[in-house]
């Protein structure tokens, strides 16, 4: 083992010992390893915006691109700079600071373009052409001797993704009952519908939130057996004289 491998094998091994002592109880040694990551997760994060966005597309266009890439960078110089600005609400006056919300106003739109999008046409509209492509006569036969089967899929997939749905429906219906002193009260009540296949969609969302954290706690632990085959490889290495 050379004398680099000892060093960061060490650091590796003390700081997966500060993390894992969290299992004993919040203490100063996995706070101190919480900051070290943090602060190193910035720093990286720093570096790659630096590398990756400002330098290609803001620092090397203004230093030698074309007078015509320079015009285009202005734009969004400007708004970064006005971004700046707004957040310094004390300093400069009223109307500068209003200047601010323009960029807070482009970045929230194209926000939430981009996720009503994603949503619309990575989401939504698989999941129809799936569902809809469940009850396709032609594909009842890909399994051979079990089209049922097949079909049992279909029926289930649609069952879901109306229950899913139904349960997110927050749209009610007025009633009127008519109370004490000839006064009218209105109460809200959801269809009877959309109650019983909500409930129908509250099984297959525990089920996805299972399945979830299912992936989430087998990858946790994975990492978690990854570091303890690390430590004992590395004692092992050094109690045999590995140096």
């Amino acid at each position: 083992m050379s004398l680099p491998d000892l060093i960061w094998g060490v650091i590796g091994l003390v700081l997966t010992v500060m993390v894992l002592s969290y299992l004993l109880g919040d203490n100063f040694l996995f706070r101190i390893a919480a900051s070290i990551f943090i602060g190193v997760t910035a720093g990286f994060i720093a570096v790659l915006i630096l590398r990756q966005i400002l330098w290609p597309y803001l620092l090397a266009p203004l230093i030698g691109g074309s007078w015509i890439d320079r015009a285009w960078i202005l734009i969004p110089l400007a708004l970064a700079v006005l971004l700046v600005m707004g957040q310094f609400p004390r300093s400069g006056s009223a109307k500068l600071r209003g200047l601010g919300r323009i960029p807070l106003a482009f970045l929230a739109g194209l926000t939430a373009s981009l996720a009503i999008g994603g949503a619309v046409f990575g989401t939504m509209l698989p999941q129809i052409q799936a569902v809809v492509a469940g009850f396709d006569p032609s594909r009842l036969y890909e399994m051979p001797g079990q089209p049922w089967l097949r079909m049992l899929d279909a029926v289930i997939m649609l069952v879901a993704v109306i229950g899913t749905l139904s349960y997110f429906h927050f749209g009610r219906s007025r009633l009127a009952v008519r109370s004490s002193g000839d006064h009218e009260r209105g109460l809200t009540q959801r269809p009877r519908v959309f109650e019983i296949l909500g409930k129908v969609g509250q099984v297959f969302i525990g089920m996805a939130l299972g399945t979830v954290f299912a992936g989430i706690f087998s990858t946790a632990l994975l990492a978690l057996i990854d570091r303890l085959v690390f430590i004992g490889a590395f004692v092992s290495r050094l109690m045999q004289g590995g140096l």
